[in-house]
């Protein structure tokens, strides 16, 4: 039998916020990337200078985990506006328990309108369950592409993968091992918040 912890609509909403706040950190790490220019190590052989289909691939990168970013922090804040509404009891009148509804109006209320403060709570937190899916799902999909997007930056100054350039491939490992192992993280903590925490 599950607790009323695990139906507790400020789990939710601390969750989604935690989803909007990372998500807020990479987009200006991404308008930094887009903003900014990238100049070859004088360094670097000439055949082993990235092309202009490495620049456009990095653009494009760019602009997609823009694009998964935001409409992960977009369903986060619209869900968390729904479940601070929804949850409420005052908001639908429920705080006064004194005050019965009137009588005539009992057969044309909704049903989910007229269930009780936990019921329509644990309603609402089922349909945050598949939203808080695809925000999050939305924002590792952001990530991914930020980390194509450094991928080809980094072959942008230091050369492509191809010629293997020491400190290329050093760079682009360790960057993809990071990134990677935070993603499995970050994955493993969601889906036990979905299962655990959500009915």
């Amino acid at each position: 039998m599950p607790t009323l912890r695990r139906r507790n609509p400020e789990l939710a909403v601390k969750a989604l916020e935690g989803i909007v706040s990372a998500n807020t950190f990479f987009t200006v790490a991404v308008f930094i990337g887009i903003t900014g220019t990238i100049t070859p190590s004088s360094t670097i052989h000439p055949a082993c200078v990235a092309g202009d289909d490495i620049a456009r691939n990095f653009f494009l990168f760019e602009i997609l985990s823009f694009g998964f970013y935001l409409l992960s922090s977009l369903v986060a804040q619209g869900m968390k506006l729904t479940i601070t509404l929804l949850a409420s009891d005052d908001f639908y009148g429920d705080g006064d328990a004194q005050k019965p509804p009137p009588s005539d109006d009992c057969e044309e209320m909704p049903a989910w309108r007229a269930a009780a403060p936990r019921e329509r709570r644990r309603a609402v937190l089922r349909f945050a369950q598949p939203m808080m899916l695809l925000a999050a799902g939305c924002s590792i999909m952001g990530t991914f592409f930020l980390l194509l997007s450094m991928v080809d930056a980094i072959q942008l100054k230091f050369g492509i993968l191809s010629c293997f350039i020491p400190l290329a491939v050093g760079a682009t490992f360790a960057l993809s091992a990071l990134v990677v192992g935070g993603l499995l993280f970050y994955g493993s903590t969601v889906a036990y918040a979905l299962t655990h925490y959500l009915p």
